[in-house]
Order: C-alpha cells, then sequence, then structure tokens
C-alpha cells in the first residue's frame, strides 16, 4: 500500500468517526427538541457519552503526564 493510499485510508475512517460521533449526539438531541425522547430513552445514551468522555479525559492527562515528564 503506497503512503497516500494509507493516509486516504486513515482519513476516511477518521470522518467515518466523526460522523458516528455526531449522529450519536444528533438523533437525541432532535428527539428532544421534538418532544418525542423521554428521559428514560435518553439515560442510556447520557452515561455512554459521560463513561466515554471520563476515560478519554483520564488517557489524555496520563498522556499528557507522560510528556511532560511529571
Amino acid at each position: 500500500m503506497t503512503e497516500n493510499q494509507v493516509t486516504t485510508r486513515s482519513t476516511a475512517k477518521r470522518w467515518t468517526m466523526r460522523g458516528i460521533a455526531v449522529s450519536a449526539l444528533m438523533v437525541p438531541m432532535l428527539a428532544v427538541v421534538g418532544g418525542q425522547a423521554s428521559a428514560a430513552e435518553l439515560t442510556p445514551i447520557a452515561e455512554y457519552l459521560d463513561e466515554t468522555i471520563a476515560a478519554t479525559s483520564a488517557s489524555l492527562v496520563q498522556a499528557l503526564a507522560a510528556l511532560l515528564g511529571v
């Protein structure tokens, strides 16, 4: 595989992941705005996002600590 193909593949993968993330956030938001979602439907999504953000934040803190030698 050439370097250009690898770059194109990683760019496509990145955009796909961004699309999935945006969709995961927009669908519940549109349901709330439209008045069609209840708290019971949104709670699992909110919990998942909270766990994901906390794990990502912890990973970033560890990476920065390693880079800074703290």
